[in-house]
């Protein structure tokens, strides 16, 4: 007689038996059963989710930054790093990879399995829980979309409805570009945009097939089959997935041997984020400025924006920062000295380049946009076109000698130039070349501070600019933004540009959500522009010039003036060429003394920076208008050259140049009068004639 625990393996060992055959039988059921049967039953689940409500899935994803030649420069990260792209972006290796070791069966099954789901139950009900899942790509998308990952009868069951759901709301191609976009890669990377920078550093579009079929790989068990983690696991599930892709036929024996051969190739670029932060940062603040709804979803609404950023010119940016920014020490963590640089295009306001700082990673300020400091000399190109705009003479004299000025309450203000030195009397373009202060005050008290505020504001300064002479000097504050954005005016022939950096904003759903283009306001005549442009060339060319030693450097066409506040606490280089203005700013933030002029502290980060951004651009030379012509004249005494004097030849526009012959040679009294110190003034003749024409009755 069989003891009680041979009957009870006995009865376990007939039990396991009945259920094999049972199992068996219904697997051969399946296997043979008939077409119009499969109809049937696809037509009986399908018509529960006819009445099926879904959402719209909507996925929390990265918004991408884009230069404006479709560059991928940065992310804005939210709760997941997820970019998504359409189905066209994707390879078809990395399509058919995914396919081939996920769901081999996904183009002809109706999105789901029914064998396979068979199978599972079985499994699943001789167990009492939930062993396996019999999973196609459809079903895993309407889990991850609108289900947890809890293993039960119920959720099985939704999401067999789910799936059966999606499959009449998507086509394949539809459903396949979701779930590459939704499925995790580890890493953090969700979908196969962030999987492909993250494990690559490139674009999906571009994966090839040993990189696809890792990716593949790694959906499965993302932790464990990590690349970076576990390399050799990687490498062998890779293997797995290229074995699986010849069988299927996806590729030839030949490609799955060559991509069995290649290496991991991983990336070691930093985060896609840290590419231009400070320039990522001033789009982030100006899309929430633009609009509150963008602006609430910003790193998670998944948005692509495309920004006015020039990728080789913000390259060139950064590294001028990095090479020639003069050595820093950290004072209570901070570099010293910081810099601010920020680069527009003249002829339609792009921000092309903007670097806020040494080191983001130190010091979020952005100096480019949001440190307002004392410009110095730069600030005289504002006071010279308002002194060109007023009809002066170009060549008109001034004479660098000490002067005083009342300052109220028995007080004087003395103006002085750098190493107190009095350079005698000297021409507009003479003076701009010397960066003459003394000069510079005495036309602005012949123009009047109100005259010069009133230009700089219509040309693009928009901080308030105070009332005094000193104001021609720089002593109000003013940021990089500012002045590159005023120079534009000049650069341009005399449109006040509106700078901005996004041009376009698309959701997720390929919809135009904003959109800019350019603003142009004309504010100054082409006359007045060409003629102020070209006296600013006179710091570059002339070998006194303030920037002559950044002449050789930028090697092109351009105007330059360099800016030094009071104790030499901020070097400025604030310049332009037909294609870019750009301003530099270099200072410490505790607005101690640098101790260097704007030609050594700014100079070579702004000359190095124009020569990498236009390498391979035209040198175009400044379009010269009509109404404009060009006489020799003195150096001396700015009126017409006489034949014995130092003479250089001189632009004016028209009924403003000098008349009047320079005396000396015995040709001082041969010309018309005039005047080279203010507007030409009224003939001898003339004045005659109006006074006899008075008197006449």
């Amino acid at each position: 007689m069989d003891s009680r625990r041979q009957r009870a393996k006995n009865t376990s060992r007939n039990r396991t038996s009945w259920l094999r055959r049972i199992t068996d039988h219904i697997g051969s059921t399946a296997a043979a059963i008939s077409l119009p049967a499969v109809v049937v039953g696809a037509t009986a689940l399908l018509l529960p989710t006819a009445w099926l409500a879904l959402p719209v899935p909507q996925l929390p994803a990265d918004t991408t930054i884009y230069d404006q030649s479709g560059h991928l420069v940065s992310v804005l990260t939210g709760t997941q790093n997820r970019m998504p792209v359409s189905y066209a972006e994707v390879p078809p290796s990395m399509q058919n990879a995914l396919v081939a070791i996920e769901d081999d069966t996904y183009w002809i099954e109706p999105g789901i399995d029914p064998l396979g789901i068979t199978r599972a139950a079985l499994v699943d009900l001789t167990s009492g829980k939930i062993l396996q899942g019999g999973s196609t790509i459809t079903q895993q998308l309407a889990k991850n979309l609108y289900l947890s990952d809890r293993r039960t009868f119920s959720r099985k069951f939704k999401e067999l409805l789910i799936t059966l759901k999606l499959s009449t709301m998507f086509d394949k191609r539809q459903i396949l570009s979701m779930y590459l976009n939704d499925v995790y890669f580890g890493e953090g990377a969700y979908g196969v945009q962030a999987a492909a920078e993250t494990y690559f550093g490139h674009s999906a579009h571009t994966l090839t097939l040993p990189e696809a079929a890792l990716l593949a790989g790694v959906v499965n068990a993302p932790t464990y089959d990590d690349p970076y983690i576990h390399p050799q696991i990687a490498l062998a599930r890779r293997n797995v997935v290229l074995v699986r892709m010849e069988s299927l036929h996806y590729i030839t024996r030949g490609q799955e041997l060559d991509a069995q051969s290649a290496p991991l190739n991983l990336a070691t670029n930093p985060p896609l984020g840290d590419r231009a932060p400070y320039f990522t940062k001033f789009i982030a603040d100006e899309l929430v400025g633009l609009d509150p709804a963008i602006g609430k979803n910003l790193y998670d609404g998944g948005y692509t924006v495309t920004t006015t950023m020039n990728w080789t010119m913000q390259k060139a940016a950064e590294n001028a920062v990095a090479w020639y920014l003069p050595s820093t020490t950290d004072v209570h963590g901070v570099p010293e000295p910081e810099t601010g640089l920020v680069a527009i295009n003249p002829v339609n306001g792009y921000i092309e380049a903007l670097v806020g700082g040494d080191d983001y990673a130190k010091t979020q300020l952005d100096r480019a946009t949001k440190a307002s400091r004392q410009p110095g000399s730069s600030m005289k190109y504002y006071l010279y076109t308002t002194v060109i705009h007023d009809g002066y003479p170009t060549s008109s004299v001034k004479d660098s000698a000490p002067v005083r000025f009342p300052a109220g309450n028995g007080k004087w203000y003395v103006p002085h130039n750098y190493g107190h030195v009095y350079n005698g009397p000297l021409t507009i373009r003479r003076a701009i070349a010397e960066s003459d202060n003394i000069i510079a005050v005495k036309w602005m008290d012949t123009v009047g501070p109100p005259a010069m505020i009133h230009m700089a504001h219509q040309m693009g300064i928009t901080s308030p600019l105070a009332d005094n002479l000193t104001t021609a000097l720089g002593s109000s504050d003013v940021t990089p933004y500012q002045m590159a954005r005023g120079v534009s005016t000049l650069a341009n022939g005399g449109y006040r540009v509106r700078p901005f950096g996004v041009l376009k904003v698309v959701d997720q759903n390929g919809r135009t959500v904003f959109q800019d283009h350019p603003h142009k306001t004309r504010v100054l005549s082409p006359q007045v522009a060409y003629v102020v442009t070209n006296l600013f060339t006179a710091p570059l060319l002339n070998p006194v010039g303030t920037a002559h030693d950044l002449e050789s450097v930028i090697n092109r066409p351009a105007a330059a003036k360099t800016g030094t506040s009071s104790a030499q606490r901020d070097a400025w280089l604030v310049g332009f060429t037909p294609q870019l203005a750009a301003a530099v700013w270099v200072g410490n933030d505790n607005d101690s003394p640098l101790g260097l002029t704007g030609d050594r502290g700014a100079g070579p980060i702004w000359a190095h920076f124009m020569k990498m951004a236009l390498a391979g651009q035209p040198k175009r030379n400044f379009r010269q208008p009509p109404g404009l012509v060009w006489k020799s004249v003195c150096s001396k005494t700015g009126l017409l050259a006489n034949g014995c004097c130092s003479a250089y030849r001189e632009v004016f526009i028209k009924g403003h140049a000098p008349t009047k012959v320079s005396p000396g040679c015995g040709s001082g009294s041969s010309g018309s009068s005039g005047s080279a110190s203010g507007p030409a003034a009224p003939s001898a003749e003339s004045l005659l004639k109006a006074i006899l024409k008075s008197l006449s009755p």
